[in-house]
């Protein structure tokens, strides 16, 4: 995700003439509109030329004939008579006059515009939209125009407000006529040509001037093209650059080790994770740095995928580290590893994080200095200034997403051009997974293990709690243990929805002398935390009661049940990601997903959650009607946002052009034929800027 905010951040730079043409050189626009529109970060002749309007009034006239009372219409006529203005209470005004249309007398009424007084002069034409009521007595005016200042249907409406529209308009009319033989194509002419697309040049002509809606529409579609491919462009000559340049590590892994550590291992392993392995291991021994993404759900065996590409590693003379969000899971990798290891001597395995003492942590920073430790498993404390390692090969990241920038620039900076390895239990769909890691290799595990259990879902209506309740009694009596989830710690007035404080008390009470209850949140200290799940895993608490804190970083076999309330509130994707907690064990899972307060949207996600298992499936659904921030969370799916195109609507035109930009970087003729110079210059100086950030 760091490169894709980098690409949005630097997204206009590229070299274009018109960047360098300052608005100020321009005798025809005033020095107060110049002040105005750099307060908008417009001051250049592109910078104005691209900025387009947030949205168009429409000005296009319909018969008097065709009005209904309260529906909104466009009426062209002249002003029949004298304007009145009429101050009333809290500073409200209205302008009352006659419009002559079609023969017709409309009495029209425009609030708190008094400053068109001295326009609506007798016999101006004008083109008023708004509503009749009081039986087409009156008509409220909405918005009107003066044909003689603006003598357009659809009228532009841009952020500059404090400049009038007529004044805008000129100004932008003006600048596109001097400038318009001077405005780039950015997209190849056999894409023009493939997708039937107008010339750059008319798109921002109709964006700024259109007659018609589908005018804006034919020119919308050009510029998504345009935006798409030069962010897909750009993510792939990254890519391309990296594999070019040998500066990576080549870790010449012992084929033995490896084929004998998977020989040893209590499964088999799936065709998925065969292949994976294959693509990681193939990577490791390249000259050039590995950035790969491995997606797979929860169970479908990631952390072993994990554990043989860092005993490949070992045997290759590197270390390995292993960053995680949180100690829990920090500690359960280091306890899996110590065991999975433990029929060879060469590997050192140890665990690093905040609440390690002092001087434990001296010792295993010497050790890992001297490379006496070669596997090192923590959270954001293995990326510390104070962190050496003596030969690091690669850093996996699991749940990679959850990481902050310079977190995940810190650990690759340990050691030189690392591999990385991003370990993601979200699936993530297709568009979003190009589009947020477009510069890495996409690995993915589907194929769950032999011998895995689907869990039972069910969305369960007010009516039926009880028989959740009967079930989590029959669950604790055979021994397994129970989430319950809610979306709040804490009682909210706005929300009146489940929360973990009321639920844990509640729980407390009923299951008192059944089970030993305990609450996990965001708020709860973190040795606090660490304790209470110390004991969840060691069964000395068999109902947890918790916010999504648990969606990752819990691995419990023993839990069997996932109890979800005021589920409505949940995503698809978190939903199903909540219920691969309880996916560990033989014993059949369950998860209920309880709502009172469902709207019908809200039941139809659910519903969909009860009836289909597949994550990917989940993702692409949540896409659509949640958007990327449900994968990313809102800050850093905020990285993706684009101008003209929509991740939500425009899945087809990510994977077509990605493809488009991945058959352009493997072209020849992409660094050599003049027709192709601008592109190649921008995604150029994007690639160093990249680098030069990273370094």
């Amino acid at each position: 995700m760091d490169t894709v905010a980098r690409l949005n951040e630097q997204d206009e730079m590229g070299g274009y003439a018109l960047q360098g043409v300052p608005l100020s050189s321009l005798d025809y626009i005033p020095a107060r509109h110049l002040n105005i529109l750099k307060k908008y970060d417009i001051t250049t002749v592109y910078d104005l030329l691209y900025e387009f309007p947030t949205r168009y009034e429409n000005f296009i006239p319909t018969s008097i004939q065709n009005a209904v009372l309260d529906e909104n219409i466009v009426l062209e006529g002249n002003i029949a008579s004298k304007v009145n203005v009429n101050y009333l209470r809290n500073r409200l005004t209205t302008l009352t006059f006659y419009v002559e249309v079609e023969g017709q007398a409309v009495r029209c009424t425009l609030f708190n515009r008094q400053f068109l007084k001295s326009k609506l002069r007798y016999g101006v034409l004008v083109r008023i939209s708004g509503k009749f009521n009081q039986n087409f007595h009156s008509f409220t005016v909405a918005n009107i125009i003066l044909c003689d200042e603006i003598s357009r249907e659809l009228v532009p409406v841009y952020r500059a407000k404090t400049i009038s529209e007529s004044k805008y308009l000129d100004m932008m009319e003006k600048v596109y006529h001097q400038f318009k033989n001077q405005i780039e194509e950015e997209l190849p002419e056999e894409l023009n040509e493939k997708y039937n697309l107008i010339s750059q040049a008319e798109a921002i002509r109709l964006l700024h001037f259109p007659s018609s809606f589908s005018e804006i529409e034919k020119a919308e579609e050009k510029m998504k093209h345009v935006e798409i491919f030069k962010h897909q462009l750009s993510l792939k000559y990254i890519q391309e650059m990296r594999h070019r340049e040998p500066n990576g590590n080549v870790i010449l892994y012992d084929e033995k080790i490896i084929d004998d550590f998977i020989s040893k291992l209590p499964y088999e392993l799936t065709a998925d994770q065969k292949t994976t392995i294959d693509e990681i291991l193939q990577n490791m021994s390249e000259p050039y740095q590995m950035n790969r993404l491995l997606q797979g759900e929860v169970g479908s065996g990631k952390t072993t995928v994990a554990a043989i590409v860092m005993l490949a590693a070992v045997s290759g003379g590197y270390q390995a580290a292993l960053l995680c969000p949180t100690e829990i899971l920090a500690y359960q990798h280091f306890d899996t590893l110590k065991k999975a290891y433990r029929d060879y001597d060469m590997v050192n395995v140890a665990v690093l994080t905040s609440s390690i003492s002092a001087k434990d942590r001296k010792v295993i920073l010497e050790d890992l200095a001297s490379g006496k430790i070669n596997i090192l498993i923590g959270t954001h404390a293995i990326f510390q200034k104070d962190v050496v390692y003596q030969n690091l090969g690669i850093v996996i990241a699991d749940e990679e997403h959850r990481f902050g920038v310079r977190q995940r620039v810190s650990i690759r900076n340990k050691g030189k051009d690392v591999d990385y390895l991003k370990m993601s239990a979200t699936p993530i769909p297709r568009s979003l997974a190009i589009t947020a890691y477009g510069d890495n290799e996409i690995s993915v595990i589907k194929t769950m293990p032999k011998g895995r259990k689907d869990v039972v879902t069910k969305f369960v209506e007010d009516h039926e709690k009880r028989l959740v309740v009967e079930h989590m009694k029959e669950e604790i009596e055979n021994g397994h243990q129970i989430y319950v989830v809610t979306p709040l710690i804490n009682e909210s007035e706005a929300i009146d929805t489940a929360n973990a404080t009321k639920i844990y008390e509640n729980m407390k009470d009923y299951f008192k002398g059944i089970a030993e209850v305990g609450l996990l949140h965001g708020k709860v200290k973190s040795e606090e935390r660490e304790q209470v799940m110390e004991r969840f895993i060691n069964k000395e608490i068999q109902i947890l009661v918790a916010t999504s804190v648990i969606e990752v970083g819990v691995n419990v076999p023993n839990a069997t049940t996932i109890v979800i309330l005021g589920a409505e509130r949940f995503g698809v994707a978190q939903l199903h990601q909540l219920r691969g907690r309880v996916m560990r064990s033989d014993a059949v899972p369950y998860c209920f997903l309880i709502s009172d307060f469902a709207s019908e949207s809200a039941i139809e996600r659910l519903k969909m959650v009860e009836e289909n298992s597949d994550g990917f499936v989940l993702a692409e659904y949540d896409l659509k009607v949640r958007g990327p921030g449900e994968f990313f969370g809102e800050k850093q799916s905020g990285a993706m946002n684009f101008k003209y195109c929509d991740l939500k609507e425009d899945t087809h035109l990510f994977e077509q052009l990605d493809n488009d930009a991945y058959q352009l970087i493997k072209n020849p003729a992409f660094e050599t034929d003049p027709k192709y110079t601008h592109l190649y210059e921008y995604v150029r100086k994007i690639n160093q800027r990249v680098k030069v950030e990273l370094d």
